[in-house]
């Protein structure tokens, strides 16, 4: 038997666990901190607004504004000037008609109407006409008036007549408190209108329908096309204009007061939170959209015309090209005629909107308001919109109009305009001499 060690094996123990080192407090307190700052960095970079990008960065090849979808997916209906004060314009219109209601009553045309005066005023930054009137009523003024009273107190919302000069019969319409009308009383009316002068008339918002500039083209007599850039028929438009000889201009979309509350001036418009290099590219753009234009207008812009830095950006551009601005006056703080003058561009302003209210018979009222300043001062601008009854109330007044009024384009106005100052000018310095 073999000797022993002296020692009894002794049976394999089991080893006791090895004890991990427990992590530091502090070190999940860094690591949970850096994972909740990393955590919100991600939700807060997820938030913010894409970044507005400039002209300058985009793609050179990529054309600015290009001319969006809802102008080719579907029908829409068309978006022609702000409705700038067609509240207070609608009542004005609306006392126009209240006069002509009571002649009538008395068996008397509007022939017994003459225009006097008329002035562009505003009432609470909105648009309207002062109108000072002689109507003739063959001695029968208290009947007029006792018509013309009830008449306003129906269909005027507002309204209200009042005795000026007893003497003289002169009355005057206010609406809210705002006059709005003198009218003189007296007996017969003249056989003619005193006087002669020119109208332009201007059609703007063109560039949807060629079949509605073919018939404006086949009017007896011309009148200017004003076109929107980037429409669907914006070239085409401008070419059947071109081929009848008809004086075109850039219709440009800018900024109205009314954006922030929906009203969109339409692809291409300026801006007044733009950076100049984007109103000067924007604008050449547009301008590009219908070469054969020889002035501008502005689409909509009562935001964009009080803006001084902006507006002289497009009048420089207007300027190296001896193109002509025409004012539509949709704000009475517009620093275009200011800018004009500082700048020598070529200017004129609208003195009459023909159509803010669709009907022929308003239109054709406004017409013979236009006729009347032109008469008067001698020219007149007027603008008219694309609608089906503008087109029927040309072509009615055209055969009943002054034929004293003469029609011209807006260059061959500011031709006269030119002549008259030199004119002026001339006798000053005659004057001087001697």
């Amino acid at each position: 038997m073999a000797a022993s060690s002296g020692k009894k094996k002794s049976k394999g123990k089991k080893k006791p666990p090895v004890k991990k080192p427990a992590k530091s407090k502090l070190g999940l307190f860094i690591w949970g901190a850096v994972a909740g700052i990393t955590l919100i960095a991600l939700v807060g970079i997820l938030l913010l607004p894409a970044k507005k990008e400039t002209l300058h960065e985009r793609d050179s090849t990529v054309k600015p504004y290009p001319r969006p979808d809802l102008f080719t997916e579907k029908p829409r209906k068309p978006v022609y000037e702000e409705r700038i004060g067609i509240g207070f314009d609608l009542r004005v219109w609306e006392a126009d008609m209240a006069i002509l209601h009571a002649l009538s009553r008395m068996d008397k045309d509007d022939d017994h109407i003459l225009h006097s005066r008329i002035e562009n005023r505003f009432f609470y930054g909105t648009p309207y006409q002062f109108q000072d009137l002689h109507v003739y009523t063959n001695n029968r003024q208290s009947e007029f008036i006792s018509i013309l009273q009830d008449t306003l107190a129906l269909f005027v919302d507002n309204a209200s007549l009042k005795l000026e000069d007893e003497s003289q019969h002169h009355w005057s319409i206010s609406i809210n408190g705002q006059n709005t009308h003198l009218l003189r009383l007296g007996i017969d009316p003249p056989l003619t209108q005193p006087g002669s002068g020119k109208l332009a008339i201007i059609i703007d918002d063109l560039g949807e329908s060629t079949e509605y500039a073919r018939k404006l083209a086949e009017l007896d007599f011309p009148v200017t096309f004003s076109i929107l850039p980037y429409l669907p028929e914006t070239q085409k438009v401008a070419q059947i204009a071109s081929r009848n000889n008809l004086e075109i201009m850039l219709h440009m979309p800018m900024e109205p007061e009314s954006y922030s509350r929906g009203v969109e001036p339409g692809p291409g418009a300026l801006f007044v939170d733009m950076e100049p290099h984007e109103i000067r590219m924007q604008f050449l753009h547009s301008l590009s959209q219908v070469p054969q234009a020889t002035g501008v207008n502005n689409h909509m812009g009562s935001a964009f015309t009080q803006n001084y830095s902006g507006m002289k950006i497009v009048f420089e551009e207007l300027q190296k090209r001896e193109m002509f601005f025409v004012d539509s006056l949709t704000t009475p703080r517009s620093v275009a005629a200011a800018l004009a003058a500082e700048m020598e561009v070529d200017f004129m302003q609208r003195h009459v909107f023909l159509d803010n209210i669709r009907s022929q018979e308003a239109i054709i009222y406004q017409l013979k308001k236009a006729e009347t300043m032109a008469a008067r001062y001698g020219h007149a601008v007027a603008i008219g919109h694309p609608h089906p009854e503008t087109l029927q109330a040309l072509r009615s007044w055209n055969r009943e109009r002054n034929p004293r009024v003469y029609f011209s384009r807006v260059d061959d106005l500011l031709l006269d305009q030119k002549i008259k100052a030199l004119s002026a000018d001339t006798r000053r310095k005659t004057d001087l001499i001697y």
